[in-house]
């Protein structure tokens, strides 16, 4: 009697508590699926698709071993089969309510997102117009700067270079020279030095104006250096005797090689250095420009024993119109566009510029140039 009423449990879940079981899983499926599609994607979707598989492969596999077991021995296999699919169905209803809940969630949280997404696509295109705006703004000031530049420029060379011719009539004329007071000659000796500056500054405008149109061509030559850096040192040799400087260019004549460079913005970057080597140095200090060749390049430094340059300006040093500004450089005269317009010469000769340099302990600029 006992073992057919067993029989008889065997076979009602046979017959009625596995399709119960499999609709319900299917049912439970299809609302995975669903909460998928919404939160898939996100952490908390993971874990709770992984958490469904799981549960599938733990019950069914549980439910399939109890099941197995009912037909060797319906006694044991039905007190087995039945705590099981209890528990299978209480689980199975508590995932489906929990998927149900985390779905409405899931669609709010949708919802919300979407709207986050829209909100940053429309504040992206506003800052990508508001970026393209300033682009532009910033192209038409730049080439405005630029006609300004070569306009200006132009237009003060011709009067700059008069005054200049005049100055230096009256100054070296014997007609002149044995009638002015000396106080006159000195006043008319600095209105050259400053007129000077000024032709200076012309120059400087109109290299900057071309360098940045595109207009300023080169090209080098094989030549030799000897030359180029006499004649630079020579040029500034009345500005060292005024700022009581000491020039030299201990460089042996026979180890400097040929090199591809154009002689005269060559001569122009190491006048630039030079020039700032002495203004920005102390009194009995010195300059110095060293060589070294390497395999495709040969490289020339000036160094100095000036004030050095403190690690936060250097990278705002071959910027043009930049001056590096503390007490000890406000005296100096200068416009900030000598490192600027020399590395720009540089790198038009195919070849690179840089510094070195600590407060108070002098500086070393450097520059390469390709071997011939």
């Amino acid at each position: 009697m006992g073992d057919l009423l067993f029989e008889n449990v065997r076979a009602l879940i046979l017959i009625i508590g596995w399709p119960v079981l499999v609709v319900g899983s299917i049912f439970l499926v299809w609302g995975t699926t669903r909460f998928y599609r919404d939160v898939g994607k996100t952490v908390v979707g993971k874990r709770v698709v992984g958490m469904v598989v799981g549960w599938f492969v733990s019950m069914y596999s549980l439910g399939i071993t109890a099941t197995a077991l009912m037909f060797a021995s319906p006694r044991s296999g039905v007190l087995l089969v039945i705590p099981v699919f209890a528990l299978w169905v209480i689980t199975m209803g508590l995932l489906t309510a929990l998927i149900k809940r985390w779905s409405r969630e899931a669609v709010i949280l949708g919802a919300f997102y979407a709207g986050l997404e829209d909100l940053v696509k429309k504040r992206t295109s506003e800052l990508e117009k508001a970026y393209d705006t300033q682009i532009q703004n910033e192209r038409e000031l730049r080439k405005l700067r630029e006609q300004f530049v070569f306009i200006a420029a132009h237009e003060l060379r011709t009067p700059v270079t008069a005054i200049e011719w005049g100055l230096a009539t009256m100054l070296e004329d014997t007609r002149f020279t044995g009638i002015l007071p000396d106080n006159y000659r000195q006043l008319l000796e600095s209105m050259r030095q400053k007129n000077k500056n000024l032709l200076d500054l012309v120059a400087d405008l109109l290299n900057v104006a071309r360098i940045e149109k595109g207009t300023l061509k080169l090209e080098s030559e094989r030549m030799g250096l000897k030359e180029t850096i006499t004649s630079a040192v020579e040029s500034v040799i009345p500005l060292a005797s005024k700022f009581n400087v000491r020039v030299s260019a201990p460089i042996v004549p026979n180890e400097l090689p040929m090199v591809k460079a154009h002689p005269i913005y060559l001569k122009e970057v190491l006048t630039n250095l030079l020039t700032n080597a002495i203004r920005y140095n102390k009194p009995g200090g010195w300059v110095a420009i060293e060589g070294q060749k390497s395999e495709h390049e040969f490289i020339i430094t000036v160094q100095d024993s000036g004030i050095g340059i403190g690690q936060e300006e250097i990278p705002y040093l071959f910027k043009e119109f930049y001056r590096v500004k503390s007490n000890e450089t406000a005296r100096i005269e200068g416009t900030g566009l000598g490192l600027y317009i020399s590395k720009q010469l540089v790198e038009l000769m195919q070849g690179r510029i840089w510094v070195e340099s600590k407060k108070g302990e002098g500086s070393r600029f450097s520059f390469s140039l390709p071997l011939a």
